[in-house]
């Protein structure tokens, strides 16, 4: 997810901006998810006008079913969970993108260390030899 920040436009009501792009290009997803979880507190419309999106636009996404990437991911997210169990934690994204084409997803291994960092798990490290690898001067 990309690093979100409000600009200062001399107004107060500038709306949220994503760092990358246009400048006039809002991240409608990050703000949709901020106006969802303050809806307790503002009114939907006071929030759209402030954050300089449309009222329709927020109730669509939130109506909006998730599209077959983020099912497939969810689905996804349960078989690395548990791979990533079933190996007590020590599988990393490399063997666990293994595990996954031996059980016939078809995934890359970038989208298999995504997720694993979404869901907060990584595999362990391999302990550094004294000394280094090999001998040294050998050969």
């Amino acid at each position: 997810m990309e690093r979100v920040k409000a600009v200062s436009s001399g107004s107060e009501t500038a709306p949220i901006r994503s760092d990358e792009g246009p400048l006039s290009a809002v991240d409608h997803e990050v703000v949709y998810r901020f106006m969802d979880l303050h809806r307790g507190e503002h009114r939907v419309a006071t929030m759209a006008r402030v954050l300089g999106v449309s009222r329709s636009g927020y109730y669509a996404w939130k109506t909006r079913p998730l599209s077959s990437r983020a099912r497939t991911d969810e689905l996804l997210k349960k078989e690395i969970s548990s791979v990533h169990a079933r190996h007590q934690g020590v599988y990393g994204a490399p063997r666990i993108h293994g595990e996954l084409q031996r059980r016939g997803w078809k995934v890359s291994r970038k989208r298999v260390a995504r997720l694993m960092r979404e869901l907060g798990i990584h595999g362990l490290q391999r302990r550094s030899r004294p000394g280094g690898r090999g001998l040294a001067g050998a050969g």
